[in-house]
């Protein structure tokens, strides 16, 4: 009887808000692999794209604008900067800041990744009419400002 009164409580796991964003980032991350050319993450991408329009950041500055911690922008700074993707330098004025810029390689990656990421995501929201879609992307916007 144990069983059928957990069965009965998580019989609709499939249809868990998790379970879904889940499978919809996995859907993300296989056409990422499928459509975007360049040798770049998503999250890199993001960093990039946050360096090309704010110019050089602190890392700190860099999280905030990526919804990044700490740990995880440094750990991505690094191997950025070994691929020759952007710098890491100190601060001038406060030396125990990184400050990040991009490199004319980063900025190349980024500029080709571009439109393929915008492909990406006009295939990934293929299946909603224009008003679902922007419909659908405001409540992804508020679910990730909480």
């Amino acid at each position: 009887a144990g069983n059928n009164e957990i069965s009965a409580l998580v019989s609709d796991f499939a249809e868990t808000p998790g379970h879904l964003i889940r499978r919809a980032y996995q859907a993300h991350t296989q056409l990422w692999a499928e459509v975007v050319p360049v040798d770049i993450t998503g999250t890199q991408y993001v960093i990039l794209c946050a360096l090309a329009v704010h110019g050089d950041l602190d890392q700190a500055s860099v999280g905030r604008l990526t919804s990044l911690d700490r740990s995880s922008v440094a750990e991505l700074a690094g191997r950025m900067a070994r691929r020759g993707l952007i710098q890491r330098g100190r601060d001038e004025r406060d030396g125990r800041r990184r400050v990040l810029r991009i490199t004319e390689r980063g900025t190349s990656a980024v500029a080709e990744a571009a439109p393929h990421v915008r492909q990406l995501g006009q295939r990934l929201l293929a299946q909603l009419d224009d008003a679902e879609r922007e419909q659908f992307l405001g409540y992804l916007g508020r679910l990730s400002d909480r």
